[in-house]
């Protein structure tokens, strides 16, 4: 288990890098969902803080609603934290039957109402594993990206699982997701292989989702053939992975893997 997590620290600290030390630290931060295999996170937990001394006040929005869901008060002295509900509860983790089609109604957008910076992590934790995704804040948004990760090679396929989270932040926002292996099949709803396209074309307007789910237990290629596909967007969007578990080797065993990546020209 050792050299597993050795292997999840190398290859999700990579992917997060960015140009900013500081990219981390924002006014404006997205979350959209992922996917993960038999509701295994039981508890969630988003966590705010910030280098300001002043408190100030962060409103989080739902998916496309223009209403506040919930108004959270965070200063460096005092952070807060937000609970989006546990298992699969179709904000920050969709269901099957919300997966693989366009949503409205999940994600999270977290907005400092003075303009104030401040971090957003979301904490996860199974039974045997734990998991965090630090939200890159605007240095997230852009318009090309790489699907990343590892092959997901664990024997356990009722258990792991490989996921995309996608949230629009314009109207009009038109998704390409390209050049992955033609074998590859995504869930649609829950027919596990209901997507069988070669490239998909997603429409989206602000505040909209979409995940892709790659289920393992089904289709071998699904097991890397994922790997390097090409997200362009013609608006900014924000982009999450998941591998909700995953073993980069042929093992019964599973950890958890999630990040945001950020754009390859950031």
């Amino acid at each position: 288990m050792k050299s597993t997590m050795r292997i999840i620290t190398l290859v999700f600290a990579l992917v997060s890098i960015s140009s900013s030390l500081f990219s981390q630290l924002s006014d404006l931060h997205y979350l959209p969902p992922l996917k993960q295999r038999s509701a295994a996170f039981v508890q969630q937990t988003i966590y705010l803080s910030t280098p300001e001394t002043t408190p100030f006040t962060v409103n989080v929005y739902r998916g496309t609603s223009a209403s506040v869901l919930t108004t959270l008060t965070v200063s460096k002295a005092a952070g807060t934290s937000y609970n989006p509900g546990d298992q699969d509860n179709n904000l920050t983790l969709l269901t099957d039957a919300n997966t693989g089609s366009v949503q409205s109604n999940a994600g999270l957008r977290f907005e400092s109402a003075g303009g104030q910076k401040f971090y957003v992590n979301w904490r996860g934790k199974s039974t045997n594993q734990a998991s965090s995704l630090t939200s890159k804040g605007r240095a997230a948004l852009g318009t090309a990206f790489k699907w990343v990760g590892v092959p997901n090679l664990g024997t356990n396929t009722g258990a792991i699982s490989n996921s995309l989270g996608i949230m629009a932040t314009e109207d009009n926002t038109t998704v390409n997701i390209f050049g992955y292996d033609p074998a590859v099949t995504f869930r649609q709803g829950t027919n596990e292989a209901g997507i069988t396209a070669d490239a998909l074309t997603i429409t989206l307007n602000k505040g909209q989702t979409y995940v892709l789910e790659a289920p393992c237990n089904t289709n071998t290629a699904n097991k890397a053939g994922w790997l390097g596909a090409s997200i362009t967007s013609n608006n900014p969007i924000a982009v999450n992975v998941g591998e909700m578990h995953f073993h980069p080797r042929v093992s019964g065993n599973q950890d958890a893997g999630i990040d945001q990546i950020i754009p390859e020209n950031a």
